[in-house]
């Protein structure tokens, strides 16, 4: 379904309807350990696990885990115990996280690039009773089994679990938000397979599905992948990172039908050179967030038919919307049943305040005006929240539109047209130029409409002598395709007001910027600021006058009446 036929509201709400009696009549209220065990009781034989030289079944598998779970024991783990897992996405840390279930153990989920001071603060947040990293167990199963091969294979004695129920504590999930060190965020037993069972249901899982996996485990969208699978006695095929150009070649090894996705992926996909193993091709739907409307026509275009599920969620949030229409570019209509309970409301983007009116209650934006999201909240038991009380308080908003409500603060900007949610900037993603606040993402999704552009990250930089920040872009090219300064700058004025046009252009490679859950990440950029000491990409340079780009040599910014080499910015705020 595309969004030049909008369905009616009655039809969003029917398909909705059915969806969500399907996910409440399959969602366990169970702990991991009790759902794992009815998971290999019903598909013992089906293949689980695939990888480029193996196929385990759910029943191999969990002759593992168990054996994990004896190794914990004997190293006197118990029920309500802590463990550190700091591990690369491969099949060695699921049978870690399920075993760690079968003894009843909270796991703290850290990050592979959580160093220094970080993983200081992460383990001093969440302390641990034992730490398990690659150096202890190895990352692929041959390394694990051979580990673990003195292990007895029999299930631990369950009363050790007895006191877990599926309210207790799974794990944590150490989210760095835009500012400040990293957050954990607790998940419990129920939630996550709610969560698993929702994705499992909204794909239409089955048996005979795939899903191919390269999100990292310790984020919530890989753990969630991986269970929606097993919901439905499907297989999964885990890669340790994501590759965009071994991407197709392994969806049809794999003959993968499912895929879950984030932030730049199908951006990084679509940046491949045509091959004839774009279309046909196995892959018949995929879940996740962060795909505008431009990628997901090219998309569709390029490799469909597949079905492209956006939804928007957080580990630490209390709003799901899923997009079940096809409307491109939304991430969904919510409810009726739950509409009343979301707000967008105007909000201060260069300072991140909410904007309040005379009786000091908050705003509600206007028809299309983009505002942040929020959810209210029956009670704070509703919000899981963090480890932390004082990063918890900090997403809560009291007496938003009355005295005593209580509101989540998402975060994030969105606007509304015909009842559905668009993704527009996380709070924080602006700058100011020449007094006014610009949009990160308008600017980078006007640049990647130009063509021959794969993608493009958009930041603000210190100039020095000037107030406010100003806009540079890193633009990676197709392969094949030259940059075209003319061109670009003709493009952007058509699309950009005048303060909003980036004026510096480096060109480089997009992918040296992407976190561990491939969304971009500019603070490095940031520092480097336009200094040619500390950048060895090609950097253009914007001339109004010649309505143009041009090459940035020290007399083009004497010229502009830049200093030639401007120092880095020492804070790396954007």
């Amino acid at each position: 379904m595309r969004d030049e036929h909008l369905p009616t509201p009655d039809e969003s709400e029917a398909r909705l309807r059915e969806v969500q009696a399907r996910i409440a009549a399959r969602t366990p209220d169970a702990t991991l350990a009790q759902w794992w065990s009815g998971r290999v009781e019903v598909a013992s034989t089906r293949v689980m696990v695939r990888t480029d030289d193996r196929a385990l079944t759910y029943g191999e598998f969990d002759t593992l885990v168990q054996r994990v779970a004896n190794w914990g024991s004997a190293r006197g783990l118990e029920s309500g115990d802590t463990v550190a897992l700091q591990l690369p996405t491969g099949p060695a840390f699921l049978a870690l996280i399920l075993a760690m279930g079968e003894l009843g153990v909270c796991m703290s989920l850290l990050g592979t690039g959580l160093r220094g001071a970080s993983l200081e603060h992460a383990l001093a947040e969440v302390p641990a009773k034992l730490a398990v990293t690659t150096e202890d167990v190895g990352e692929d199963l041959d390394a694990l089994e051979s580990f673990l091969a003195r292990e007895p294979s029999q299930e631990p004695d369950r009363r050790a679990r007895a006191t877990v129920t599926p309210d207790s504590t799974l794990f944590y999930i150490f989210t760095s938000g835009t500012t400040g060190l990293p957050k954990a965020t607790r998940c419990s037993h129920r939630r996550y397979l709610a969560n698993a069972t929702s994705v499992s249901v909204l794909l239409d899982l089955d048996h005979t599905d795939c899903t191919y996996v390269v999100l990292p485990m310790f984020h919530i969208a890989g753990l969630v992948s991986i269970g929606a699978a097993l919901c439905a006695s499907a297989s999964v095929a885990i890669r340790p990172r994501f590759s965009a150009s071994n991407f197709w070649r392994d969806v049809h090894a794999f003959s993968a039908t499912t895929f879950q996705y984030l932030g730049e992926i199908l951006r990084y996909v679509l940046a491949q050179p045509t091959s004839a193993l774009d279309r046909p091709n196995p892959l018949r739907a995929m879940i996740g967030a962060g795909v505008g409307e431009s990628v997901w026509r090219a998309f569709d275009a390029r490799f469909g038919p597949v079905r492209i599920l956006e939804s928007y969620g957080s580990s630490e949030g209390v709003i799901g919307v899923f997009n079940l229409d096809g409307v491109i570019g939304s991430v969904g209509r919510p409810p009726r049943s739950v509409a009343d309970t979301l707000a967008i409301v105007r909000v201060d983007t260069s300072t991140g305040t909410l904007v309040r009116d005379a009786t000091g209650h908050v705003v509600r934006c206007d028809g299309d005006e983009a505002g942040e999201l929020i959810a209210r909240l029956d009670d704070r038991a509703q919000f899981e929240g963090y480890s932390s009380l004082e990063a918890t308080r900090s997403k809560l908003l009291e007496g938003a539109f009355a005295d005593g409500d209580l509101w989540f603060r998402s975060g994030d900007v969105f606007r509304s047209r015909h009842g559905y949610l668009y993704f527009v900037a996380r709070l924080g993603d602006t700058y100011r130029w020449k007094g006014e606040n610009v949009s990160t993402q308008q600017v980078a999704d006007a640049i990647a409409a130009c063509d021959g552009v794969a993608h493009a990250v958009v930041y603000g930089i210190a100039v020095p002598d000037a107030d406010g920040r100003a806009g540079m872009a890193l633009v990676t090219m197709t392969v094949g395709s030259r940059f075209d300064p003319r061109g670009l700058y003709a493009q952007l004025a058509r699309e950009l007001p005048a303060h909003a046009m980036p004026l510096f252009v480096r060109m480089g490679d997009g992918a040296t910027t992407l976190t561990d859950t491939y969304k971009l990440g500019t603070a490095e950029l940031v520092r480097q600021g336009y200094a040619s000491s500390l950048i060895a990409d090609p950097m253009w340079l914007m001339d109004a006058a010649a309505e143009c780009y041009t090459p940035m040599t020290p007399d083009a910014l004497v010229r502009a009446g830049l200093k030639p080499d401007a120092p880095s910015d020492p804070t790396g705020a954007a």
